[in-house]
């Protein structure tokens, strides 16, 4: 029983490793049982730049059926970094985000909270929340878009023989990893 514990805490331990090395550029958080009428937020994330951020442009696009955009809210990561930086509704769904430094940068490497959107839920229904229209400095980075999911995720006895194994171990992974 601790050999198979343990093989299974090295799987999930490798799994993580590996997610950490192979992870966007540009990442948006994922959220899951929020109620309709309440407010989420997701969070926009620099992973390991890989380059020196001057100047930057990108939408999210969103489902305006299923959220509704409140506000942004920039991370430290642009605190007094730049000269120029605003985040408009360009249309409904759609939301651009633009900035340029004329002396400050964001480093090569470097990684922190861009920002926070906030939404309310309108609809007890799935979205992706996209990353969309990389400009300047951020073209060409590999990103993650937000997925909102109303279902709640429960470990299950996948093959029904009343034990944790690999059914369920490979099911847990294709939650996490999103297939």
């Amino acid at each position: 029983m601790k050999i198979r514990t343990l093989y299974i805490m090295v799987f999930f331990g490798c799994f993580f490793f590996v997610q950490q090395i192979f992870a966007a550029n540009l990442e948006l958080s994922d959220i899951q049982n929020a109620q309709v009428g309440s407010t989420v937020k997701f969070t926009l994330t620099i992973n390991d730049s890989p380059n020196e951020i001057k100047a930057f442009g990108f939408e999210v696009a969103y489902n305006p059926e299923i959220l509704s955009y409140q506000s942004y809210e920039f991370g430290q990561t642009f605190d007094n970094r730049f000269d120029e930086i605003k985040g408009n509704l360009k249309v409904n769904g759609i939301i651009i985000f633009g900035g340029y430094s004329s002396s400050q940068k964001i480093e090569q490497g470097e990684s922190g909270i861009l920002l926070t959107l906030s939404f309310t839920v309108l609809q007890d229904k799935k979205d992706t929340i996209i990353l969309q229209n990389l400009l300047d400095n951020f073209k060409g980075w590999s990103v993650k878009n937000g997925l909102f999911n109303q279902t709640s995720v429960a470990l299950e006895d996948i093959d029904n023989d009343g034990k944790l194994g690999l059914a369920e171990v490979i099911y847990l992974l294709q939650i996490m990893s999103g297939f």
